[in-house]
Formats: C-alpha cells, structure tokens, sequence
C-alpha cells in the first residue's frame, strides 16, 4: 500500500484511517470491529476528517499507547500486524504512517468496557445483545444445542427415550441419573 492509495482510498469494509491523536480506548473500537468482521487495515497518522498525513514520528509516547491497544484495550487480544510507511507529513518532514493490519478472527472480541462491534460498511457498528449471541453462534464460540430452555424442567424430559439412548450407548445407571 502507497501513501497515494491511502490518501485517495474511501474508507470501507477493510480499511479506515486514525488521526495520531485518536484516543487509545477509541482505537479499540475499529480493530474489535475488524476482528469481528473481515479483518482489515487502519492507517495512523492520516486525519480520518482531512486527510492530511500527520505521521507518528513526533509523537513516539502517544505511539507507544496506541501500539498497546490491541493488548491492553480489546479482549481477548487481537494479533495485530504492525508496519511502518515512510512518508512526507503536511509540513514537508520526512516521516511515518503506522500500518495496523487486523486478521478476522474465530473469537467473539469486545473493547475494555465489553461491548462488541462489527465493520459494516465505513463503519464500526456496535452490536445488540442477540446480534453478539449470533456472532458467537457463528464463530462456534456458543452452540444453540447448549441454551437453557426457558421455563423447561425435568418433566418435560421423556425418560423412556433417554433409557433407550442410555441402552443404546452403554449407560449402566438409571435414565434420570444419566
């Protein structure tokens, strides 16, 4: 990827730029979303408003925060891929862009403060409640077979089929202690 890609390229599904400034909690938001969904890269050091290149250079100590944010701020982790792309800033210095590349990820992954998002398009949409429990379903985290029944209780359970499965599998106890 070159500096004039970055520059012309729309934010989408798989890419998204993050001013040097971005708060290292904000920066959660866009890597759990890109984890969650199709992966994807995040240019820091270009203004997501102007687009301006900014670089990272003169900002070693923000960097470092940043650099922490897929440890420190998303859970599980995320295996973020770092790179570096020289560059000319807006005030004609030699500088750097930090490349984040995010795989997608088999885990359900969420920020510091437990909410998951998804990249939707351009976006970083937070998911509801059932919209988490589906991911899961979908990543093999959670398995619907696993899901109390509301209101079930043992009477609902007929016990000559579990007697016969009990048979059936070689179960010597009764079919309620099975």
């Amino acid at each position: 990827m070159t500096i004039q890609e970055i520059i012309v390229r729309k934010e989408d599904q798989t890419f998204d730029c993050k001013s040097i400034q971005i708060d290292p909690k904000a920066l959660a938001v866009p890597i759990v979303a890109f984890a969650n969904a199709d992966g994807g890269v995040i240019a820091i050091g270009v203004s997501d408003k102007t687009r301006k290149i900014e670089g990272v250079d003169q900002h070693t100590e923000k960097l470092n925060e940043l650099l922490r944010v897929p440890f420190d701020f998303c859970n599980p982790s995320v295996p973020v891929t770092c790179s570096y792309l020289p560059c000319t800033d807006k005030d004609g210095n030699e500088n750097r862009i930090l490349l984040m590349e995010i795989p997608a990820s088999s885990s359900l992954h969420t920020n510091q403060a437990d909410e998951a998002f998804m990249r939707v398009g351009d976006k970083s949409r937070k998911l509801t409640f059932d919209e988490r429990v589906q991911l899961m379903y979908d990543k093999g985290e959670r398995y619907y077979e696993d899901t109390a029944v509301y209101g079930a209780t043992i009477d609902d359970i007929d016990m000559d089929a579990v007697a016969d499965y009990a048979k059936l599998v070689g179960y010597g106890k009764s079919p309620l202690q099975y």
